[in-house]
């Protein structure tokens, strides 16, 4: 299919979740015989290399625009996506994503919102804002229903609204987990195999102590071996080490090589378990169905693990600390349940793959 798209997103920036997004749409627009895409980004040699598209660079602010202007004449869609883009936690994200919408418009270019997670809106300038330039884009998929719910709420109303699932669950797995584990000296067979994907927060880790208690019970309980798997490079490191020097007795590992999304789901496929924060280390356990215990520090992760029907193991953050004991045994109750959760999880997993799909099929009605 002879259409070029333009697409933007957080990419660039190193963060796992993000680039498994980027590599999801990609494997779905192939599928659908779209190869001529391009992405903006904050390091485009690095989008080059990891993804093999065009890249050239997102811009901070209003520097870049004029080169981005001139690839959205030459492109016959814009998507923006996927991932959690339009929130306000600061109050720059949504002008920002936006500005790229609006250059799409002046432009003449179609503009759709690609399998978005939207909100928290929680200030009336964002609110206003994106109820204004969302109402002019041709299409929205969005990854979970209160998504939905949200853009309803603040007067989203004029383009057709379809609720899909996150692009990265598109993601087809070609790599050996095995080979790629033995390289940094993991071995399968034997052991029960936990990952964890933790990531700082807020500066407050009042509930690492409480959390550490929990992974040991958890290895204690299992004689497993725990990997640790930072998922935002350059964050993620520091936190992971930090837990692997207090988790007493041997087989505590931290990934220590820079991975693809595609791999690190290779990877987490010869695993037993993942107990995550990060989202994306859930979204791409469950390619293969992983059973996995969420902690909640951002609504996603619980809107996600309600998809898959796997809500019931996990617990909010900023409940750790002051309910530690029952967190702790949800913890360890939920290493008694890995098969009937793998089990529970299947249904609800490929319905969700299926409607990932859908993403790239709308794109390309869009273009035809």
């Amino acid at each position: 299919m002879s259409k070029r798209v333009l697409v933007a997103g957080y990419y660039g920036a190193r963060n796992t979740g993000d680039e498994a997004i980027l590599t999801g749409i990609i494997h779905s627009l192939h599928r659908e015989g779209i190869t001529d895409i391009t992405v903006l980004s904050r390091t485009p040699e690095e989008t080059r290399e990891m993804h093999n598209v065009k890249s050239i660079y997102i811009g901070r602010k209003w520097d870049g625009i004029s080169a981005i202007y001139k690839e959205m004449k030459k492109s016959d869609l814009f998507i923006l996506g996927g991932g959690g883009l339009l929130q306000d936690y600061t109050r720059r994200v949504v002008p920002y994503w936006l500005s790229r919408v609006v250059v799409a418009l002046v432009a003449g270019t179609p503009v759709m919102y690609y399998a978005q997670g939207m909100g928290p809106l929680r200030t009336s300038f964002a609110r206003r804002l994106v109820r204004l330039v969302s109402n002019r884009v041709k299409h929205i998929t969005l990854r979970d229903t209160p998504s939905f719910e949200l853009l309803e709420e603040i007067g989203v109303t004029r383009p057709p609204m379809t609720i899909t699932a996150d692009p990265a669950l598109a993601i087809k797995i070609e790599s050996d987990g095995k080979m790629l584990l033995a390289k940094e000296g993991i071995q399968l067979g034997g052991k029960c195999k936990i990952a964890i994907s933790l990531r700082p927060w807020k500066e407050d880790e009042r509930y690492l102590p409480q959390l550490i208690t929990a992974l040991q019970q958890v290895k204690d309980t299992l004689d497993a071996e725990l990997i640790l798997i930072p998922f935002q490079y350059g964050e993620d490191e520091e936190i992971s080490r930090q837990v692997k020097e207090q988790i007493q007795g041997e087989n505590v590992h931290v990934i220590e090589g820079r991975y693809t999304p595609e791999q690190l789901a290779a990877m987490l496929k010869e695993m037993d378990g993942v107990i995550a924060m990060r989202l994306h280390a859930i979204i791409l356990g469950a390619l293969s169905c992983l059973p996995s215990f969420g902690i909640v520090y951002d609504p996603k992760v619980l809107r996600f693990m309600e998809r898959a029907d796997i809500d019931a193991y996990s617990w909010p953050l900023e409940q750790i600390p002051t309910h530690s004991e029952a967190f702790v045994q949800r913890m360890v109750h939920w290493t008694s349940q890995l098969e009937s959760i793998r089990e529970k999880m299947k249904q609800p997993v490929d319905a969700m793959k299926q409607e990932a799909l859908k993403n790239a099929q709308i794109a390309k009605q869009l273009m035809e």
